[in-house]
């Protein structure tokens, strides 16, 4: 039951006689209009999000109703397995009553997946669900804080403004938002199946015969002391711009960014020497290296294991400014027309034999 204003008086959350009490009337309020309990009301207080309190309950309902166990048990779940899930999804919350009648559509998906996959694969798929998503949630949420709240704050917008912002954001941001996702999915979902058919990646077991390649930024901790947060932030993005929009083939893909650092896997040691060569020689970023081994790799939630991703990185971390180093495997299936050079044998940490080790050279590539 929605409380009264009298009642959120009575119960200590607004002083008529503070320094803001007029804002935090309105707030209070819009907050009553959206259906807030007391409850919530207490908690966005404590945790100074009380401006976005109907924003909340537009994006998830109302409150909780229901524990996660009783959730899970709607959809044929036994109560381990739909915490465990939960928490797989990055929501792993105090216990108690966690979710409404909408979280229920979570664990009906994962219900139907049990049979196919079995339970620890489908939690494998959950924790990669949660991990994405929760990265796709943190880069919205802080664009929008950065590039939309701050300058309003700047100009001197309150509380009831930012929290209007956020609602008439979210409003039209969110449904939009979602149907590109899901188509989105789809196209990637059709890409990567067809990336692991020109791989010819056996469909028996989680493995691929690829070309793994690792390119860092030279010096990027010394370029942390001297460039300002924002000179800093640009050079991130414009290194990522360019590590995704060099891996477009349809064999090849960016596995993942790593701050100063980009992993990648190619079906060939050509489209895997393109890559290390356009951004070697990206005039707008700093000097880079280059690391790169074939062979077979386990596939897992999404990222690639196994000795050649160890050795790509061993041999990105012996590379000199503008330097791309191969394994005799990747220099052996590259063709004839690049110009690969080789360097002798190197002892590695990790490899009890020394490593055979070729240079490519972009400008004779």
């Amino acid at each position: 039951m929605t409380p009264s204003f009298d009642d959120l008086e009575a119960a200590g959350l607004f002083d008529p006689d503070a320094p803001d009490a007029e804002e935090r009337r309105v707030l209070l309020e819009r907050a009553l209009a959206a259906g807030a309990t007391t409850d919530m009301v207490r908690e966005a207080i404590d945790e100074r999000w009380l401006h976005v309190v109907p924003t909340r309950l537009a994006m998830l309902g109302g409150s909780a109703t229901m524990t996660v166990e009783e959730a899970g048990a709607r959809v044929g779940l036994g109560a381990e397995i739909a915490r465990r899930l939960w928490d797989a999804v990055r929501l792993t919350g105090a216990g108690g009553l966690e979710c409404n009648e909408d979280d229920v559509a979570v664990f009906e998906f994962y219900a139907r997946v049990i049979p196919v996959f079995g339970e620890e694969e489908t939690l494998q798929v959950a924790r990669v669900h949660g991990a994405a998503i929760a990265m796709m949630a943190d880069a919205e949420v802080a664009q929008v804080r950065s590039l939309v709240e701050a300058p309003q704050r700047v100009e001197g917008a309150d509380n009831v403004a930012v929290g209007e912002l956020w609602l008439g954001i979210t409003s039209e941001f969110f449904t939009l938002l979602e149907r590109a996702i899901v188509r989105l999915h789809r196209h990637h979902a059709m890409t990567t199946g067809r990336r692991y058919t020109l791989w010819g990646a056996p469909t028996e077991e989680a493995t691929a015969d690829v070309v793994v390649g690792f390119a860092d930024l030279v010096g990027f901790t010394a370029l942390g002391h001297t460039l300002a947060p924002r000179q800093l932030d640009s050079l991130l993005r414009t290194f990522e711009a360019r590590a995704v929009g060099t891996a477009t083939s349809a064999t090849t893909r960016v596995v993942k960014l790593i701050g100063d650092e980009v992993m990648y896997v190619s079906g060939t040691a050509d489209e895997a020497l393109a890559i290390a060569h356009a951004l070697v020689n990206d005039p707008d970023l700093p000097d880079l290296r280059v690391g790169m081994a074939a062979g077979r790799v386990v596939t897992r939630a999404g990222d690639v294991f196994g000795s050649p991703v160890n050795l790509a990185a061993r041999l990105v971390a012996t590379a000199q400014p503008g330097e791309i180093l191969l394994d005799a495997v990747a220099a052996e299936r590259a063709s004839d027309a690049l110009a690969l050079e080789p360097r002798g044998a190197r002892d590695l940490p990790g490899f009890p034999d020394p490593v055979v080790v070729y240079t490519f050279n972009p400008g004779a590539g």
